[in-house]
């Protein structure tokens, strides 16, 4: 008599606890009917030159052959209003100093991509590069002049050779970044505060710049001067590559100066009648966003309730920026060429991850005009963790892979709908996603931010393909814990086959992929054989060994039998396996599922 009250308290709490940490209510799904084209949706990473090796290190060229991206900026942001594309650094004598970063020249940066991944070309307008033959420190009226913009076209034509000749032509010139600042780092865009005016722009007719009573009205010169300069540019290179797409540098608003730089360009372009080629001619405009110490909580995360907020916060932000979103003409995409997180409160956790995947997933839930989604830079620490060697993916790193093995090299996607979803945080629900398709396969794609267990959610009423799921899902337990990297013991990861409904993990990231059964996995064209015989006794053979970065075989029960990755010969061996079915998911330039039989 004297343990049961005690007992019976323990298994109270038992109970409560488990009801707590896992969703009592049936969660169902269903797909808006909306569905978005997405071929030409391009997700990466901006790049720049840190200390360190990076872009000739063996390992990190396999992380980026990993997370797969289908575009990489080059050859950074800031840095690319002082770069000298033809030493892989910055233009000597100015404000930047170099300080022993990375040297990265066209050749060395192609040859870490991957085959697939695109190149956005950010072309130097700020500075005239030394092989211009101008001293990057000449005169305003000669570094303005007309023909210093001619030299600078010159030179970034011979930069557009070289990527050609290297074997991989940019699929998109951005123009210059960042100008509506006005700020040393623009060059011939700075705004000079002189304390009693500002000067800005360039009066041909005074040989002079232009002055101005405020900040936002210099803006508004400068926008039209950078207009001016684009016309040139664009037309020098439409008229070497006609198909080339070009971005113009806008902004988020928000401050006086930030929204004179936006109302000039979107003015200027639809009713000046000077700059209606150049309108024609713009496939998208840029904008930069970041979690930074103005936006949100700035303490540091330290368990799993504060790591469901900050993760909750790359939701909202983009939320909280429709407007930013709505003020672009629908002419344009938007090409959000820089965003991420840079006030550190969640450093190499795995909420970094999730919290990667909700800002990703918002941002393309505010409409069709989203184009291209850029993560800050990819040998950030959060994406790359180079204190192993070899290098290892960190959390948003892995985040990334998974986001490009749902979409990479799909055709249409649509978002699915949670009924019962319930709230993570601060207003924010637990369960996000989407599903793509393609020809050749379809993939779920689903991230959880709460705290919170769901058991048997359903999946197959989101499909139509009838091949074999396979699910990839990542998920940690303590996604506040720093440190942490693929492989570490703090992320959890699984893959297996699936057939109708899957368990979701708190602090989630799921994958998963259905193969066409009448291309992939029954195999019926012989254009898509990837492997042969099949059957087979003791071995398969690669049609293409060189394109295989990774091969992963699962039994029938979706137990992980055998994996690889880097195949070194066309020929892998298989003689251990037992006789039956299998399903071998292959990673080359896409992912697909291919079933084996072994006699």
């Amino acid at each position: 008599m004297v343990v049961t009250k005690p007992i019976a308290w323990i298994f109270y709490v038992v109970v409560l606890l488990i009801c707590n940490s896992t969703n009592a209510q049936v969660i169902t799904t269903t797909l808006e009917p909306t569905v978005r084209n997405v071929t030409e949706l391009n997700i990466g990473f901006n790049r720049r030159s840190d200390q360190g090796t990076w872009w000739t290190d063996t390992s990190f060229i396999n992380l980026v052959d990993d997370m797969n991206p289908d575009i990489v900026r080059y050859p950074a942001g800031t840095q690319a209003n002082y770069w000298d594309w033809s030493t892989g650094q910055f233009i000597p004598n100015t404000d930047k100093v170099w300080n022993n970063k990375e040297v990265v020249t066209i050749p060395t940066f192609l040859n870490a991509l991957p085959q697939r991944t695109k190149v956005v070309y950010v072309v130097n307008m700020a500075r005239p590069t030394p092989a211009t033959g101008i001293d990057v420190n000449a005169s305003e009226a000669v570094l303005k002049s007309q023909s210093t913009r001619n030299a600078k076209i010159t030179d970034i034509l011979n930069a557009l050779a070289e990527f050609t000749n290297q074997g991989k032509t940019p699929y998109a010139i951005e123009l210059g970044n960042e100008f509506y600042f006005g700020n040393i780092e623009s060059g011939i865009f700075e705004i000079i505060d002189t304390g009693t005016d500002f000067l800005s722009g360039w009066d041909t007719a005074n040989n002079q710049p232009y002055s101005s009573s405020s900040k936002a009205d210099a803006t508004e010169i400068t926008a039209t001067f950078y207009l001016d300069q684009c016309i040139a540019i664009v037309a020098a290179i439409k008229a070497v590559y006609p198909n080339m797409k070009f971005v113009l540098t806008t902004t988020k608003g928000g401050t006086a100066a930030r929204d004179r730089w936006n109302n000039t360009i979107f003015t200027e372009l639809e009713t000046n009648p000077n700059y209606s080629v150049l309108k024609n001619n713009v496939y998208a405009v840029s904008q930069h966003h970041y979690l930074n110490d103005n936006y949100g909580v700035q303490t540091p995360i330290g368990d799993n309730a504060t790591a469901e907020v900050a993760i909750a916060e790359g939701i909202q932000y983009p939320i909280d920026k429709q407007v930013d979103y709505d003020v672009v003409p629908s002419d344009y995409k938007i090409w959000y060429t820089e965003y991420g997180e840079v006030k550190g409160i969640a450093e190499e956790t795995w909420a970094s991850a999730i919290r990667f995947e909700a800002f990703a997933y918002s941002w393309l839930t505010r409409g069709d005009k989203v184009g291209q989604l850029g993560w800050h830079y990819i040998s950030d620490n959060n994406v790359v963790n180079d204190n192993n060697s070899p290098m290892k993916l960190a959390p948003v790193g892995i985040a990334s892979k998974l986001l490009s093995q749902a979409s990479a090299d799909m055709t249409d996607m649509q978002k699915i709908n949670f009924g019962n979803n319930p709230i993570a945080v601060n207003g924010v629900n637990a369960l996000h996603g989407f599903t793509f398709k393609s020809n050749e396969k379809e993939t779920v794609f689903i991230i959880n931010i709460s705290d919170t267990d769901f058991a048997q959610v359903p999946f197959n009423n989101l499909i139509t393909y009838t091949g074999q799921p396979i699910m990839t899902q990542y998920y940690s337990n303590a996604p506040y814990v720093s440190g942490v990297f693929e492989g570490h013991s703090n992320i959890v990861s699984t893959v297996g086959s699936v057939n109708t409904a899957i368990d979701i993990h708190k602090f989630s990231i799921t994958v998963i992929e259905v193969p066409n059964s009448t291309l992939g996995l029954e195999d019926t064209s012989q254009k898509k054989r990837s492997v042969y015989p099949n059957p087979f006794q003791d071995h398969i053979v690669f049609k293409d060994v060189n394109t295989v970065k990774s091969v992963a075989i699962f039994n029938i029960n979706g137990s992980l039998v055998f994996k690889t990755s880097h195949l070194e010969s066309k020929i892998l061996k298989l003689e251990g396996l037992p006789s039956g079915m299998y399903f071998a998911k292959i990673e080359s330039d896409a992912v697909h599922t291919v079933k084996l039989i072994k006699q």
